[in-house]
This record gives C-alpha cells, structure tokens and sequence, in this order.
C-alpha cells in the first residue's frame, strides 16, 4: 500500500489531550497516533523538537501555513527593491531582516518542500529564482554546522541580497549565450562590493551579513575577487555562501551551459557524486562545507527528476531520513508514454517495486510540463495555482 502524500504539521500545546484532529504521521510515513484519539503531552512536545506529519488532503485548519506562497513573495519582493534602486530608493535595513525571517520561517517549516519547489518553480526573474536557492542551501549548511538560529537567518539575508544593485544584469547574463563585454565584466566584478556600499546604506544590518556578500565571489585558494582573500582571511559566512552560490548556479544553469545535475553513476559514493557536481570548482571552495551540503541533501535531493522503471517520469519531492543513499518513494507525474497524470502517483521504490532507472534532468528546465508544482508538497489549497 502507498504511503499517503504528507506534509508537516506544528501542534499547538492547547490541543494537549485532546482528540488528534488527523491521522499523525513521522518521516517515514509510520502511523503515531489516529484521528480522534487524544493527544499526550509527549507526542505535541516531539511535534516542536521533530516534523510530525499530516495527509495533504487533510490539514486541520490552525495549520495552513503557506512556505511555497512565502517563496514566491520573497523573490518578488526582491524585484520590486530591485526596480525601486533604479529610481533611487534604496531598501531598508528592517525590510531586508524580514525578508530574510521570512524566508527562514519557509525553509524550518518544510525545508524540503522549499528546495524542490526553488528547483522546479518559474521565479519572477531568474535571478531572484538563483539567490532564493541559494537562500536556502546556506541554511541547510549553516544548520548543519550548528550556527544559532539568528546567524542562520543573517547568511539567508545574505545570500538573498548577494547580488543587490545588479540582478538585471544577472538576468541578462543568465539569458545571454556571449561571453560578457567589457563593460559588464567591470559590473560583475565590482557587483559583491556595490551590493555591500548598498546594504551599508540601508541602516543597521549585522557586520557577518555585509561581509558575506562582500566576500562571496572569494575563493580559498586565493582566485576569487574583488580582494583575492584566502582560506581563514575570507569569513565562515562567506565560504558557506560561496558553496550554497556555486551549487544553486550549477543546478539552475544558463543559457549558454547547461545545468550541472546529478549522474545516476555517482550517485552511491560522496566523494564521486562531489567531484561531478562541483568539477574544477571544488579546489576554490570549502571541501568541509562542500560536504555538508551534500550530505544534507544526499544524492536525490528534493525536486529531482527520475525515470522510473516502468517509464514513468516521477519526482522525490521528499529526502528519507535514515533512508540511506536511495530513496523510498517517489511521485510520479507522467505515465510511460508521457502523458501528464491526473494525480500524482505515489510510487514505493525498492527491489520487488518499482526502482529508479536513471535521472530524468535532460527535461529541466524548459521541457517541463506547466504543473501544479505546490501540490507535490501538499500546498495546492482551493485548487489555487503558485508557479
């Protein structure tokens, strides 16, 4: 039997021993507690600590929380600070605090919902789609690393305010197949440090925010620009951001090249899935923080795209814990001769079920179908559409 799509769930403590308003689920998709039956303190106190989770189709109503919709605010807000540069209005430092708290509060409440739909979803602009992965990769780093929550939220802020000042020229460089000329050469590299003058004249932002966007084209190796720092001389800041950088352009890719994604041939071993992914890259960058960031996500990270054995296109919207290098399940989209499916069809993956053939990439990000992609999280409310 196919587990049920889920989705998280926050108990609120006033539902202490009363009737669980849904079935409860964990991680793995493993019944805690049915509908109906009380709620014991233990279980609402694990709901704070660890994700329990409800059927999709069977939210509560006190638990409507909306992280894909924040997404999507978030980078359209960014365009509009954006458009607002170029008449001469600078953004606020209390408007890009909340804009970073908002794009923490997304990712704690459905982290994986948020990368996949980051991957998969048509931003505003790409830039704003590239510094919002971004985003979030450096909070899976920095929670890996056991930063305090705050400085989580300061290196989001970061990365979300990287390229202030020049995401129009990020989109045209995104959007272009020719090498840069001589004038956006000049832009590009002064773009960390016009965007650092920037947030220093939007008031009082934290001293680590500034000099992570001011050092995130730093390389450890000496390489990078505008200062050409090394190793321990650029900030923890600025290396977890250079990663989170590095690896959300290879998954999102150019015009002129193509995304970088996971190879199925690398997929069972790190250190050959790190050395595809980040190719010469790797000897500029962090390896300890590169490897953070892998193991996190694992070698199907939400929003991957495979093909399955019986032909069908399908999607891990969801990262097993525990699960080791292979997921559990999968959802597909498409059946074997490519016709979108009504539903999605939650796919158990192992040996005597359906496994995965391979990476279904080739088809990011222009080939996809124009899908309800919230849905695959379960975040699809009154059929409403957020792309």
């Amino acid at each position: 039997m196919s587990t049920p799509q889920l989705r998280p769930l926050v108990l609120p403590p006033t539902l202490d021993g009363l009737p669980a308003p849904c079935d409860l689920f964990d991680a793995h998709g493993t019944l805690l507690l049915r509908a109906g039956h009380p709620l014991a303190t233990a279980l609402l106190n694990a709901s704070a600590s660890r994700r329990v989770y409800c059927q999709a189709q069977r939210v509560p109503h006190f638990a409507r929380q909306a992280p894909l919709r924040t997404l999507r605010d978030v980078g359209e807000a960014l365009a509009l600070i954006e458009t607002l540069l170029d008449s001469g209005s600078g953004p606020r430092a209390e408007e890009l605090l909340d804009l970073a708290a908002q794009c923490h509060a997304a990712w704690r409440f459905d982290p994986d919902a948020c990368i996949g739909y980051a991957r998969l979803a048509r931003p505003p602009a790409a830039a704003a789609g590239h510094v919002l992965l971004a985003a979030l990769f450096v909070a899976e780093i920095g929670h890996a690393h056991g930063l305090p929550a705050q400085r989580v939220e300061h290196l989001i802020g970061a990365a979300l305010t990287m390229n202030l000042g020049s995401l129009a020229l990020h989109d045209t460089m995104h959007a272009s197949r020719a090498a840069p000329d001589e004038e956006q050469q000049l832009a590009l590299a002064d773009h960390p440090q016009r965007a650092a003058r920037l947030l220093v004249a939007s008031g009082e932002l934290p001293a680590e925010w500034i000099a992570a966007v001011a050092q995130h084209h730093e390389n450890v190796d000496g390489s990078g620009y505008p200062l050409g720092l090394e190793r321990n001389a650029i900030t923890l800041g600025a290396r977890m951001l250079r990663v989170a950088d590095v690896l959300a352009a290879r998954l999102r890719g150019r015009q002129w090249r193509h995304p970088r994604y996971w190879n199925i041939a690398h997929a069972t071993q790190r250190e050959q899935l790190i050395r595809h992914i980040f190719e010469d890259d790797l000897e500029r960058l962090d390896k300890h923080i590169v490897r953070l960031l892998i193991d996190r996500l694992g070698p199907f990270p939400p929003g991957s795209m495979v093909r399955l054995s019986n032909g069908e296109l399908a999607l891990i919207n969801r990262r097993d814990a525990g699960a080791g290098l292979r997921p559990q399940r999968a959802l597909s989209l498409t059946d074997a001769r490519g016709r979108i499916l009504g539903e999605p069809r939650p796919r158990p993956l192992g040996a005597r079920d359906h496994h995965i053939q391979g990476y279904a990439h080739d088809l990011q990000p222009h080939h996809l179908p124009d899908y309800d992609w919230p849905r695959l999280w379960g975040y699809s409310e009154h059929g409403g559409r957020v792309h």
